[in-house]
């Protein structure tokens, strides 16, 4: 009899809930009332009726809806019936503002059913999933109270309270409150194992995992405690030697640090002396190879210089040669050698020659180790001009052992710090291309593995720095920086020769990700944006890497190249259309917060507790990230320009307003310069690098759209918005984070804004300011006219001022500053046609623009996006003129200046390229820019 009522309402489910996946909302909710006027008037059948009626699209039903949800949550006795409780938790989470109500549900349930597992546990999950740490650990403190026999609860309210003692959301009281708890449940825990290692049962709350042990560190550590840490480490029953830890290494690290930030320097400097003391077998040797930790050797070096004693210092100095002597391979125990002897110098710089003799020991151990330049690069710094030229000459001087180049490498890197960067203002175009030379001509000579038709998975030889370097050194000293602050300007003919020494490179170690990544920022620089997907693929950007690494390809794309190139065979969507590179990023963190949020609720039933706060952390991080904030922003306006997908599941993401996360690395690029200096990345820039203005501006523009779209389809816009003023979108600083055409597109896409917020009828945009607007939008078309204006046989001021010229009178190709400023234009000419469009319709009963205006302003946008076809038009025929590969390859092995320093770059660029590799990539070089303006010719109104 119960199997035939399960059947049936089982049944009777399935029917409502077909025609709820079906859309058909008013047949559920006829079912629904049918069952419940036949006596079936129980809270789930109530609860979903309220879903049913939420769902409605018409305001009433869902206000009822959201009404009845409300009067159920609140309801005596609660509701026990987990798949009630669910359907309220589910209209209650796409509610905004009953986040209380949602955390009292599942509470007053729990409260009313102790003993129910289920609903205790859902309460828990719900809570930690949603981030809610205060509601998941009032969870976890009831599941430890209701259920003690299950010591990973404890544990989890310990976490709990500890998460919430680092929350930044928390209030200072309650980061107290709570960390004390923490504190305090933690250290029970400890108190709890036995001392004698004999014993082998342990109390159910004493910790008996590493993980456990970690999170006491974490605990310990956020309430600076760390000498306490320290002491348990040393304890019988939670020591290095115990049998939770096992002489885990990761714990002696803790360990280190610990004594370090307890400044326990005595202690501190005895503990290194130990791990680091010389054993007398070969079994110990062994073992001393993972002691020769940097983390060990750093702090020795800390206590000897915090104790700062004659004796001390004297001592750990006897102590680092004795280990020197008997490890001579240690790099460590070198660099250590070399860091005392540092820390000396700046003491007292009567210390410089010994300084000096250190650099110079250092760099005969070291010169046939690629990390040698690195290490030396902040100690040699600290000398004098004098003794640094001194030891530059030394490095240069010496015998180059080894086959593969590497001494000659490091001492070319010392002297482009030393003796270029440096001395940058005093540099000479002779020495630079001297220098290059004297790369190339290494490069040549240096042993390389033969080619062979199987497919390698080596990335990069220690030669392909000779490249790197020659290539960054044109580049780089091309011209004399203005000042430290300003960006360097490259000229695009030496990004040209730059790129083609790196495809020669490219050409020998093809999956070099230095090289790749330098090449990529070049392509774009060069407005080549096809080239720039296309090597970028090359460097197989996956997982996290597309929030610290793809910016360099993604930063200004959309302004660059948003069309899709013609297809690759056998390459991936994403490696020539744009848009799918956009989607696939941001694809990426969807799936990064799913999988995490997976990750982080198996990793409670593992104790992982130290791993789950890691990735909690990366949560956070990936949902304010400033990368897919401006990845959301920029597919839609790839979207406006090419056409596609119109990319609404973006909304949300584009209108975000949270603080942003920072999180691009720049360390992928080869840099050399001198300590102080900018580094090599930021001088090839695709212009300033975008932060908040830059967001902020794009999110007025992308608001912009939204609301014309919205006029276009006779929508209600919903919310009356303050306009914002230009001040409050831009800032103080814009100069340093956007370019002069994104600033210009800023200021007239507000006024846009302005105007389509006029038409709708807001108050909060008075005539005088649209009339404003106006003027200013009128102002602006104007000076495009004047840009783009050719005649007489005269090129346009856009094409003067942004096309690149190989003689003066004709342009052999676009730039990336052309295409960004055209299609900046061209987005807001969409804005502007839409604009009109509305302000033309016959019967708005909203505010009206002037008719004759707007009919001039159509007229106007009409013959900008004429004019820029036209210089589209222009710089196409340009490219396609004969002659133009020829002066490509000219430029490439020739350069622009001429003298004797020139002629022998010129001679070993002819030994070094491949001549029919460089016809290839001046002549696909060319294509790009073809393709580039192709996609600039495609776009419509």
């Amino acid at each position: 009899m119960s199997s035939t009522n399960d059947a049936v309402f089982y049944r009777r489910n399935k029917q409502i809930q077909d025609a709820i996946d079906g859309q058909n909302l008013k047949q559920a909710l006829q079912l629904i009332e049918k069952r419940i006027k036949k006596g079936e008037c129980t809270p789930f059948l109530k609860a979903w009726k309220a879903y049913v009626l939420y769902r409605h699209a018409d305001e009433a039903h869902r206000n009822r809806g959201i009404a009845e949800t409300l009067e159920l949550c609140r309801a005596e006795p609660p509701t026990t019936d987990l798949e009630t409780l669910d359907i309220l938790h589910e209209t209650l989470e796409k509610l905004r503002d009953h986040e209380g109500t949602l955390r009292a549900l599942w509470e007053r349930a729990a409260k009313a059913s102790p003993k129910d597992l289920d609903i205790q546990m859902r309460w828990f999950e719900y809570a930690f999933e949603g981030d809610d740490w205060k509601s998941a650990q009032k969870a976890a403190m009831s599941l430890q109270s209701n259920f003690p026999k299950t010591r990973k609860y404890y544990f989890w309210a310990t976490f709990l309270c500890y998460l919430i003692s680092v929350d930044a959301g928390a209030s200072e009281a309650e980061r107290k409150l709570f960390g004390t708890l923490a504190y305090r449940m933690i250290s029970k825990a400890a108190e709890s194992v036995p001392q004698d290692p004999k014993e082998l049962l342990s109390p159910p709350r004493a910790i008996q995992s590493a993980e456990e042990l970690l999170l006491l560190v974490k605990i310990f550590e956020s309430q600076d405690r760390h000498a306490e840490i320290v002491k348990i480490l040393d304890s019988d029953g939670l020591g290095l030697n115990s049998r939770v830890v096992q002489n885990d290494w990761s714990f002696v690290g803790v360990k280190l640090s610990s004594l370090e930030k307890a400044q326990m320097w005595t202690e501190g400097l005895d503990y290194a002396k130990s791990l680091l003391a010389i054993p007398s077998n070969e079994d110990g040797m062994k073992a001393l190879q993972e002691r020769d930790d940097w983390a060990v050797w750093h702090l020795l070096l800390t206590s000897t210089q915090k104790i700062n004693s004659p004796e001390t210092t004297a001592a750990t100095q006897d102590f680092i040669r004795n280990f020197v002597a008997s490890v001579p391979k240690s790099r460590n125990s070198q660099l250590a050698q070399l860091d005392l002897m540092h820390w000396k110098y700046q003491s007292s710089p009567s210390n410089a020659k010994e300084l000096i003799a250190s650099c110079k020991q250092y760099f005969d151990l070291n010169k046939h180790k690629l990390y040698c330049f690195g290490d030396l690069r902040t100690y040699a710094s600290s000398l004098d001009q004098a003794s640094v030229a001194d030891f530059v000459k030394y490095a240069l001087e010496g015998p180059n052992e080894g086959s593969d180049g590497v001494t000659k490498i490091n001492a070319l890197k010392l002297e482009y710090c030393f003796c270029l960067s440096a001395n940058e203002e005093n540099v000479t175009q002779a020495q630079v291309e001297n220098f290059i030379v004297r790369c190339l001509q290494v490069y040549r000579e240096v042993q390389r593995p033969e080619k062979t038709s199987a497919p390698t998975t080596i990335e990069s030889q220690p030669s392909d720095d000779l490249c790197i370097l020659a290539a960054m050194s044109l580049m780089r000293f091309s011209e004399p920086c203005t000042s430290e602050v300003d960006q360097q300007i490259i000229p695009d003919t030496v990004l040209i020769r730059a790129a083609a020494i790196l495809e020669r490179l490219l050409d020998d170690s093809p999956h070099n990700y230095q090289a790749l990544l330098l090449v990529v920022r070049i392509y774009l620089r060069l407005g080549a944006g096809s080239l720039a997907l296309s090597s970028f693929s090359k460097l197989s950007v996956k997982q996290l890497q597309f929030e610290t690494v793809a910016h360099n390809l993604f930063t200004r794309l959309a302004t660059i190249h948003p069309h899709s190139a013609p297809p690759v065979e056998g390459a991936e969507y994403k490696d020539f259309n744009p848009q799918s590179a956009f989607v696939q990023a941001l694809n990426f963190y969807r799936s990064a917060d799913l999988t995490s949020t997976r990750h982080r609720t198996r990793g409670l039933d593992y104790g992982s507790y130290v791993n789950i706060e890691g990735t909690i952390e990366l949560q956070k991080r990936l949902k304010q990230s400033i990368c897919r904030r401006m990845w959301a922003l920029d597919v839609r306006r790839i979207q406006r320009l090419a056409g596609g997908d119109p990319m609404s599941r973006y909304d949300d993401m584009a209108r975000d307003e949270s603080p942003l996360i920072d999180q691009r690395a720049f360390d992928a690029f080869m840099n050399c310069e001198a300590p102080g200096k900018p580094s090599f990345e930021e001088r090839i820039r695709v212009g300033p690098l975008p932060s908040n203005a830059w967001i902020r501006s794009m999110r007025v523009t992308d608001y912009t759209f939204g609301t014309l779209k919205t006029l276009v389809t006779q929508k209600p816009v919903n919310s009356e918005p303050e306009l914002p003023s230009l001040d409050e979108i831009l800032g103080v600083n814009a100069e340093t984070e956007l370019t002069l055409s994104e600033i210009e597109s800023a200021r007239t896409n507000r006024n846009l804004l302005a105007l389509a917020l006029f038409l709708t009828g807001s108050k909060n945009v008075t005539a005088e300011q649209a009339d404003a607007s106006l003027a200013e939008v009128e102002a602006w078309l104007d000076s495009k006219v004047q840009d783009l204006e050719e005649g007489d046989g005269k090129l346009s001021p856009v094409i003067s001022k942004t096309a690149l010229f190989l003689k003066p009178e004709a342009p052999t190709g676009p730039t990336w500053k052309y295409f960004h400023n055209q299609f900046l234009v061209l987005d807001s000419l969409k804005a502007l046609s839409l604009l009109t469009t509305v302000a033309t319709r016959k019967g708005s009963k909203n505010a009206k623009l002037s008719r004759e205006r707007v009919d001039k302003l159509t007229e106007k946008t009409r013959q900008v996006f004429q004019d820029i076809r036209s210089s589209g038009r222009t710089l196409k025929s340009h490219i396609s003129a004969s002659g133009g590969l020829g002066a490509l390859v000219d430029l490439v092995l020739a350069g622009t200046g001429s003298g004797p320093e020139g002629s022998k770059l010129s001679s070993e660029l002819n030994k070094t390229l491949d001549m029919s590799q460089l016809e290839v990539f001046c002549g696909e070089l060319m294509e790009s820019w073809e393709e580039g303006l192709k996609g600039l010719l495609a776009v419509t109104l």
